[in-house]
């Protein structure tokens, strides 16, 4: 199940079209305001927008924006039990998607498009998606996930967030379902254990460029979230 993936340029606005394959819309550069025929909204980089085959919709573009398109003729498992039509990707995703425009636009390889394609639907099945959130948290998260090294305070969060902190602590669990320092404390964790099973990184470095300057604090919570200390992914 590979996706047919393209680099588009749009310099108008649509018309009101449908076609008999799924489709999904990526940013890249830009922005763009869409109707899916379920739900209307705008995309920016970093988040993907669904639309259905057979669904009627329309977009508008910013000028100057490019997207990666996707068209599959079946949606990943995790796609099909979604209610909503704009979502979030990870940052190693948008990457991919970064790549492939600059592979798509270098050369015209049909075998390598291919493979490009089915890494595409297999990254897209590993997503744990998050529906699109507001501008406000979004950029919470955002700086969150490039800053894991830092204190990272709520009220520096909520400040981020031009919130109180009361508000920016419900916003955060209405559109998360989880606190703030929980969220932060699953970023932290998995990107350490990604850290320890990819790189020859010292445990204490890592511990580090999650946000821990006490190694023994870090192995503590380490343990306590995944059941096991660090070091045993270290003895594989």
């Amino acid at each position: 199940m590979a996706a047919r993936l393209s680099i588009r340029s749009y310099s108008f606005v649509s018309h009101t079209h449908s076609h008999p394959y799924h489709q999904l819309v990526l940013p890249l550069v830009g922005s763009v305001d869409i109707d899916t025929g379920r739900h209307r909204g705008r995309a920016s980089p970093g988040q993907c927008i669904i639309t259905l085959a057979g669904d009627e919709h329309f977009f508008a573009p910013e000028k100057g924006s490019r997207f990666l398109v996707a068209d599959l003729d079946q949606l990943p498992p995790n796609l099909q039990s979604l209610a909503q039509s704009f979502i979030r990707v990870s940052e190693p995703m948008q990457a991919f998607c970064y790549f492939a425009r600059q592979q798509l636009e270098h050369r015209v390889n049909p075998e390598l498009e291919q493979q490009m394609g089915s890494w595409f639907t297999r990254l897209l099945a590993e997503e744990d998606f998050q529906t699109a959130i507001d501008p406000r948290i979004e950029r919470v998260l955002d700086y969150l996930q490039q800053n894991l090294q830092h204190d990272n305070s709520l009220a520096e969060q909520a400040n981020l967030a031009c919130l109180s902190l009361s508000q920016f602590k419900a916003l955060f669990k209405k559109d998360l379902g989880q606190t703030p320092g929980q969220y932060l404390l699953g970023l932290r964790m998995e990107k350490a254990r990604a850290l320890l099973v990819h790189t020859d990184y010292a445990i204490g470095l890592i511990a580090e460029q999650v946000g821990y300057q006490d190694l023994s604090a870090f192995s503590h919570r380490f343990t306590r979230h995944f059941g096991h200390p660090p070091t045993k992914l270290r003895s594989r």
